[in-house]
């Protein structure tokens, strides 16, 4: 049989081109039921297409019951019996809720973390529905009582948090429930998460290998990462000053920059500053970076900076803890269907993490 093709001069959307193909040749039997089809790597290479066009029609055609996908042995073919036509009411999202004002305070991560959420559930055959949570301008009810909004949604995902009520009401629409990178867990089980715990040790060991021993913190209390933080200059003999730490308040969250800028002007403010500060993450630490600037204080001169997630622009080399935060939302979605990976969720999945050493980290000056 020849080969169809796909003309990337027609009006057509490419993805839409390769559906029409990939139905022509199941309605011909070139694949047959029960057979898996090709990888999306394999068919973006066979039509030279990319693999983002591919998936798109494989999502099309996953939604519409013409294929079906068993997670880590591909996708297959379903037969005539089992295929549903494109049905409204049919189950077909993923419901994506995050608290305005926590998706804000880290933004530019949790964008990269939610274009993996996407991605993933693209993968899948599922769209998203995005609940963005303001709860002072609604309440519990009016968030969660939506039944035309939560009819079709096969699970759910939490990214950054929600209030405990919210949470609740949606671990009683019992559908599978996935939390991510929650910035206040409390006694909430986490399904996936950061090795936050190591990438503090790294980043205090880091800095105190270089000879610091007045080390300074900007980040929220209780936290894995001040817990460490003070953890560890306890372990080194090394004394606690409360006048070098800055604690976020989660009531009244600003723009990370924003609350990174505030937080160093009154580290500054302080009779003494330390050689070195840990924040909880680069855009934070971005605020801080530019307080300091401002201040006519040198990074790393007269003080070292390191954070976390490393998203920060290139040009800023800053130190920082980085973790896979776009492969965190993937897994978030594998959590939610998988159900061996569901019973490990309940024990929490931490993504590894590595020390990138840049420029804003270099020894204490000397007197």
């Amino acid at each position: 049989m020849t080969q169809r093709r796909i003309d990337a001069e027609s009006p057509v959307p490419i993805a839409q081109q390769l559906r029409t193909i990939l139905m022509r040749e199941i309605e011909e039997e070139v694949y047959k039921v029960g057979q898996r089809i090709p990888s999306e790597r394999s068919l973006a290479e066979v039509y030279q297409i990319s693999r983002s066009s591919v998936r798109e029609a494989i999502a099309g055609l996953l939604n519409e019951g013409v294929l079906f996908r068993t997670v880590g042995r591909g996708t297959f073919i379903a037969g005539p019996g089992e295929r549903k036509m494109r049905d409204p009411n049919r189950v077909s999202h993923i419901g994506f809720w995050t608290s305005e004002r926590i998706f804000h305070f880290a933004e530019p991560g949790y964008r990269q973390t939610l274009a993996g959420i996407a991605e993933q559930s693209r993968e899948l055959g599922y769209t998203l529905q995005l609940h963005w949570v303001d709860e002072q301008r609604q309440s519990v009810e009016q968030l969660v009582s939506d039944k035309a909004a939560l009819a079709n949604v096969a699970a759910n995902i939490v990214l950054g948090g929600v209030s405990s009520a919210v949470l609740e009401r949606l671990k009683a629409q019992e559908v599978p429930l996935a939390t991510v990178d929650l910035l206040f867990p409390g006694d909430v089980v986490q399904s996936v998460g950061i090795d936050y715990e190591r990438g503090a040790r790294l980043a205090m060991d880091h800095l105190l290998e270089l000879g610091h021993q007045e080390v300074g913190f900007i980040g929220f209390a209780n936290s894995k990462k001040y817990n460490v933080y003070w953890e560890t200059l306890e372990a080194r003999g090394l004394r606690y000053q409360p006048r070098h730490v800055q604690f976020l308040e989660p009531t009244s969250l600003s723009p990370g920059i924003i609350a990174g800028y505030q937080s160093m002007q009154k580290l500054i403010s302080a009779s003494r500053l330390p050689t070195a500060v840990l924040i909880t993450n680069d855009y934070v630490a971005l605020g801080a970076l530019d307080a300091l600037s401002v201040a006519g204080i040198r990074v790393p001169s007269q003080m070292s900076v390191i954070s976390f997630d490393d998203f920060a622009p290139p040009a800023v080399s800053l130190t920082s803890v980085r973790a896979d935060i776009v492969e965190l939302g993937r897994i978030a979605v594998r959590t939610l269907f998988d159900p061996a990976r569901r019973q490990n969720a309940e024990v929490g999945i931490m993504l590894p993490v590595e020390l990138i050493v840049r420029a804003t980290t270099a020894p204490p000056r000397k007197n």
